[in-house]
């Protein structure tokens, strides 16, 4: 079986993100670790993800893909795993799965590989703390595939990330779909995005009111969006 081929351009799969909006969307405080995990560091440590969009004229266009996959990695890099038994780790992915994207991947069989091949690559690197979560410890691992895939909805064939809701519980309107705004959060029922809402409330002087009424969409729904917006700026 061949690897899934990456996308050519953005209406392939839709999603485009700069390396700012992927930190901030994701609340990650540095921008050249993201950069790092996506060209690699020099010295033969090469980039943890390949790419949708190949980088042109220096610039690093990220996909939707590669923002599910830079949340992954920032999670286990947040458990202290290695970074070089996370870039060993997605190789054998790609290799096994057959996919180029196997971090934005979730269904049982590919949960179930993606643990297998942790558990090879903790014995192979020697690294305790891999082999904490999984060596033994598959309720842990379990725990942590169902944590990274909440919100999520995949695709029921590819099993691929469609859509991410970055908080279902405290902003469930708030969704980034990759075939609207280009992927930029919008509310689900109305298709806006937060940032636009989010601007024209600080030109009203913080009016929800004139917000509502400009985009016909429900007060409580602008709020939402200028939570979430308020959130990510903390």
């Amino acid at each position: 079986m061949s690897i899934v081929p990456l996308a050519q351009n953005r209406r392939d799969v839709g999603g485009f993100y700069t390396v700012s909006e992927a930190a901030r969307l994701l609340k990650i405080d540095s921008e050249p670790r993201i950069r790092g995990w996506l060209r690699g560091y020099g010295g033969g440590a090469g980039p943890v993800i390949e790419r949708q969009y190949p980088l042109r004229g220096g610039v690093d266009e990220i996909g939707f893909y590669d923002l599910m996959e830079i949340r992954f990695i920032e999670y286990f890099r947040r458990q202290k795993i290695s970074l070089q038994s996370i870039r060993r780790a997605a190789a054998a992915a790609r290799e096994e799965l057959h996919h180029q994207h196997p971090f934005a991947l979730s269904d049982i069989k590919f949960v179930t590989d993606r643990k297998r091949i942790f558990h090879l690559t903790a014995e192979e690197t020697n690294d305790a703390k891999l082999r904490d979560i999984v060596t033994g410890q598959y309720a842990m691992y379990d725990v942590i595939e169902r944590f990274l895939a909440k919100g999520i909805e995949f695709h029921p064939g590819s099993g691929l990330a469609e859509s991410w809701r970055p908080d279902p519980e405290t902003f469930p309107e708030v969704i980034l779909d990759p075939k609207r705004a280009h992927g930029l959060p919008v509310l689900a029922r109305h298709g806006v995005p937060t940032s636009a809402l989010f601007g024209l409330w600080r030109a009203e002087g913080q009016d929800y009111q004139a917000v509502s009424d400009w985009y016909e969409v429900p007060a409580s729904d602008v709020e939402q969006a200028i939570d979430f917006e308020l959130d990510l700026a903390a």
